[in-house]
């Protein structure tokens, strides 16, 4: 039977999402350079870029209520729904292949 919930330390999340600004303020940019036609991307690639910038914005929202949760108490792990763990691991691997992903006739890592 699977655990009803998993323990996570806080700094662990904190460097999750230290490495989320990165991918999450790229993607912006790319975004930002498709809207005011700087760059094309093709359909396929919009669409990829939108659902790497909704997961990378989904999670930063769920990090950023756990830092509120532990704001001004000595708490060092948090204790998250199973479910809701493996939510915020797929959601992260999906904001991270945004590095591998050919965007914009070459991808995030350039732009």
């Amino acid at each position: 039977m699977e655990q009803a919930t998993t323990p996570i330390k806080v700094s662990v999340l904190r460097v999750l999402y230290k490495g989320l600004e990165p991918i999450r303020d790229r993607l912006d940019c790319i975004l930002e350079d498709y809207y005011k036609k700087n760059i094309t991307l093709s359909q396929a690639e919009l669409t990829a870029a939108l659902e790497f910038r909704s997961a990378a914005s989904t999670v930063e929202l769920l990090l950023l209520d756990y830092f509120e949760q532990v704001e001004g108490n000595d708490i060092d792990t948090l204790y998250l729904p199973t479910k809701e763990f493996h939510l915020l691991l797929d959601l992260s691997k999906t904001a991270e292949l945004a590095y591998r992903a050919p965007l914009a006739n070459s991808g995030l890592w350039t732009h």
